[in-house]
């Protein structure tokens, strides 16, 4: 009589779980960014939920929460209840860099989250201010070494910081860094000639070196972007170096497998669309999908590679 009055405790103890699951999604769902409107996480996850939404028949919020590079929107996400109804736009900040960015990270990107799907990649542009007589890599060194006063670079996420780290410390510029909330308010201070240079993610930086309010002078991946086919790859200069930011759609540990496969199936299918990816190649993003498996083992293997990075540009843990 004890095992089978167990048995029926643990039965109704599950039937919720299992009804919601199937019920899912039954109320909007959240989709929470680290980073300020207008950054490639943000210009990529909005047009996304947009297509899960119709999708799923429930209306996608998009909540930013910016700072910390992201460490604050995944840290909310990371002890969200596990139901499916509050999820992570991560990148390579807040899942790859962020553990060797920071001495006490309040949040486990290995192990805190349910992997749901890769979302798609971006490169960084270096750009910098038209008061700096500068069209190339080689000049804008030449220029800064001439101008110790003013050796200062702007960043607000890992994809920013990393690239102009590894420059200042492979060439020996002693450039320092100024960190903002987000990549848009570091730009805002390079147009307006506070900072003289960053790196800026395309989708973000774009526009602003289309209408001459900065100037590109080089990216970060191995090769040319057809969107700038004359700015050359920072390897040019820096043999080697490539580095590009990625997105990933996670949910907090623990949310029922049938919701992940709900969400996965819902993000692949929209980010399979030809719309969709034709809008976002013009910004600069390449679109890829995954399985919640495949997204778990490339977010481990990233934070090492991303700690190499780190390291090679001796950025000291905050």
């Amino acid at each position: 009589m004890k095992i089978r009055a167990a048995l029926a405790a643990l039965a109704l103890a599950l039937v919720p779980a299992s009804a919601d699951a199937q019920a899912y999604p039954n109320r909007p769902i959240r989709i929470v960014i680290g980073f300020a409107p207008g950054t490639a996480t943000d210009n990529l996850a909005r047009p996304l939920a947009e297509l899960m939404s119709a999708d799923l028949k429930q209306p996608i919020i998009i909540d930013n929460k910016p700072g910390a590079q992201g460490s604050i929107a995944a840290e909310h996400v990371a002890k969200a209840a596990p139901d499916g109804y509050t999820l992570l736009a991560g990148s390579s900040t807040t899942q790859a860099a962020n553990p060797s960015l920071f001495k006490q990270l309040t949040y486990d990107p290995r192990n805190d989250f349910a992997a749901i799907t890769r979302m798609g990649s971006i490169a960084q542009v270096m750009v910098v201010n038209n008061d700096v007589p500068a069209q190339t890599v080689a000049e804008f060194v030449a220029w800064v070494k001439g101008n110790k006063d003013k050796a200062f670079y702007a960043q607000g996420s890992s994809g920013n910081l990393i690239p102009s780290a590894a420059l200042s410390e492979r060439l020996h510029l002693g450039m320092t860094q100024v960190s903002f909330r987000s990549p848009p308010q570091a730009l805002v201070d390079v147009i307006g000639g506070r900072v003289p240079m960053m790196f800026v993610d395309m989708s973000a930086g774009l526009g602003q070196i289309k209408s001459g309010a900065v100037r590109a002078v080089a990216v970060s991946s191995k090769a040319p972007s057809r969107l700038l086919p004359d700015v050359p790859p920072l390897a040019n200069t820096l043999p080697g170096f490539e580095l590009t930011t990625w997105f990933g759609l996670y949910a907090p540990k623990g949310t029922p497998a049938p919701i992940v496969a709900a969400l996965n199936r819902a993000a692949r299918d929209g980010l399979a669309r030809p719309d969709l990816q034709a809008k976002m190649a013009e910004t600069g993003f390449e679109l890829e999908s995954s399985t919640p498996e495949e997204l778990h083992a490339f977010t481990v293997a990233e934070i090492d590679k991303w700690a190499a990075l780190v390291k090679e540009a001796k950025i000291e843990a905050q």
